[in-house]
């Protein structure tokens, strides 16, 4: 275990209703990932895009899968043999390691990657930079340990849209407040605590934009009308 170096998060995020909903975390994973056939669609739209564009674009070096949870895209890895999986909960990569026993995984704060600079060939990170609340000084340190031109491979929910706002409100809200008596919109307005929009800007400080992918309405190009949203760049 690495030491958990990091910015402190401001006040608010003692909230009661916070806290007790990030104690069901990883329980409550299953519930968007496998729920039913819509969210498993709607869940694997990112990770079956950015595996084809790891596919298309392989690299020799070594990947690491920024936020990688418990290990839901290295489902789609056939050769996970120069992969690290990094994540700041444990009780995720726990999980991932039964899942997969030669997974090779650190547990450290994102604020703090513990690689040298510009010793990593490519990253991805799907379903985890709306929980950044640093998210610039992340990204900053994402691009430190890149290699030049390396790629950078990132998924995520069209927080912020109306279709995926609308959707939530229907589905999960609904859900997760009566599976564990929380507020949970109180809870997913700090745990998602970037728009999808305010993400894709923000990359372009560090990372030249390649392709954007949106789902499932990928011929209108528009947050507000999709549901998830995937982007290829490439460190300045």
């Amino acid at each position: 275990m690495l030491p958990l170096r990091g910015k402190q998060l401001p006040p608010i995020y003692d909230d009661p209703e916070y806290r007790k909903m990030s104690e069901h975390f990883d329980d409550s994973s299953p519930y968007f990932t496998d729920g039913n056939s819509i969210f498993k669609a709607i869940h694997e739209s990112a990770h079956r895009t950015a595996l084809a564009w790891e596919q298309r674009w392989p690299v020799e070096g070594w990947t690491v899968d920024i936020g990688c949870g418990q290990g839901y895209h290295w489902r789609y890895l056939k050769d996970f043999s120069r992969v690290v999986g990094f994540d700041i909960r444990m009780e995720s990569l726990v999980k991932l390691k039964e899942r997969f026993p030669d997974a090779l995984l650190v547990q450290g704060n994102i604020l703090n990657i513990p690689f040298k600079t510009a010793s990593i060939a490519r990253a991805t990170s799907i379903y985890a930079l709306e929980h950044i609340y640093f998210l610039e000084d992340a990204l900053a340190e994402i691009a430190r340990i890149l290699s030049p031109a390396a790629k950078f491979i990132v998924g995520l929910p069209c927080e912020g849209g109306l279709g995926w706002t609308l959707g939530r409100k229907l589905t999960s809200e609904r859900t997760m407040s009566k599976r564990y008596n929380v507020d949970y919109r109180r809870y997913i307005a700090l745990e998602h605590c970037n728009s999808a929009a305010r993400i894709e800007k923000a990359l372009r400080f560090h990372f030249r934009p390649l392709e954007r992918k949106l789902f499932p309405l990928a011929a209108l190009p528009f947050i507000d009308l999709n549901l998830t949203l995937s982007i290829a760049t490439e460190r300045l």
